[in-house]
């Protein structure tokens, strides 16, 4: 066995442990008065606003920053923000459980797009995340009340970062600090344009007393919480294939349920639970059947090659 072959999976499986707590601060945020888009766009910005300096000081030494990955940073980010749109407009069980029903979008994306063989093990989770699916969304339950705009974002995003974590993998490498200054800029980009969208519910933009008010508070998370957590979960992600990288993210769905569950003081019925298990034992399918073969290079088909955006 080689040392630290399994650095990657436990980097990424702390950060969306951290991840899965994420909704406390996010709506602490909220009831201090940022509206669902403002607090969103936020949780970008001021990331962005830290790391700048270095990125046009990189620039200044004929070195990458990352502008030039705009279709990953768009992917990645855009999904994030609908995420953290969802965590404040729908039951944080809820936006969990839709978002971590990625497995299904991996495999269908690792078999239709990149070529590989639809074994029993992906079929299984692919029919336990639809199934976890179906059973959160309530679908055919007059009770259910169907799909809010919140749920709409969570699944969208899901299968937005599934596309975009396959994506990056079929890119020429970057360096972190690149992937992770375009995730905040593109996300600030795609928070930004969600702001402005004529959505009631995204609410309004926010006073300067308020936003000078909250400042500090924002550059802990953000230096303290976003910026260390994303330069993990890119550290890994290039390491990882998909289908696996949505499983190791699944913890934070099992710690943000948890901590919901306790904390948020939200409705977690039958429905709920099962849609939870559904999802995360496709997770566990996935990691229990879809082990690699062989070394590194069993990673990436033979037949996929690497280019630059």
């Amino acid at each position: 066995m080689q040392p630290g072959r399994f650095y990657p999976e436990l980097i990424i499986a702390i950060a969306a442990a951290v991840w899965g707590l994420f909704w406390i601060p996010l709506r602490a945020f909220a009831r201090q008065g940022l509206d669902p888009a403002w607090a969103t766009l936020a949780q970008f910005v001021v990331p962005l606003a830290i790391l700048l300096p270095l990125a046009i000081a990189r620039r200044r030494q004929r070195q990458q920053a990352g502008f030039r990955h705009l279709r990953t940073g768009l992917l990645i980010g855009s999904a994030v923000a609908l995420y953290l749109e969802s965590l404040l407009l729908t039951e944080v069980a809820r936006s969990l459980i839709l978002f971590y029903a990625m497995p299904a979008w991996g495999t269908i994306l690792e078999v239709g797009l990149m070529g590989r063989p639809l074994t029993r093990w992906r079929a299984l989770s692919l029919f336990l995340s639809l199934a976890g699916l179906l059973a959160i969304l309530g679908l055919g339950d007059p009770l259910a009340g169907g799909m809010n705009l919140g749920d709409g974002m969570a699944l969208l995003s899901g299968m937005l970062f599934a596309l975009g974590a396959m994506h990056m993998r079929q890119t020429a490498a970057a360096d972190i600090f690149e992937q992770v200054f375009a995730f905040f800029l593109y996300g600030s980009v795609t928070s930004l344009t969600l702001a402005l969208l004529p959505l009631a519910a995204l609410g309004r933009p926010p006073s300067l007393d308020l936003l000078l008010s909250l400042a500090p508070w924002l550059l802990l998370v953000a230096g303290g919480f976003l910026i260390p957590v994303m330069w993990g979960i890119y550290w890994g992600t290039s390491r990882v294939d998909p289908g696996r990288l949505g499983i190791l993210l699944q913890l934070e769905a099992v710690v943000g349920i948890g901590s919901a569950a306790l904390l948020a003081g939200e409705p977690f019925g039958l429905r709920q639970a099962a849609g939870a298990v559904l999802v995360i034992s496709a997770g566990l399918v996935e990691v229990l059947g879809g082990r690699p073969r062989a070394g590194p290079a069993a990673e990436r088909p033979v037949s996929e090659p690497l280019k630059s955006e």
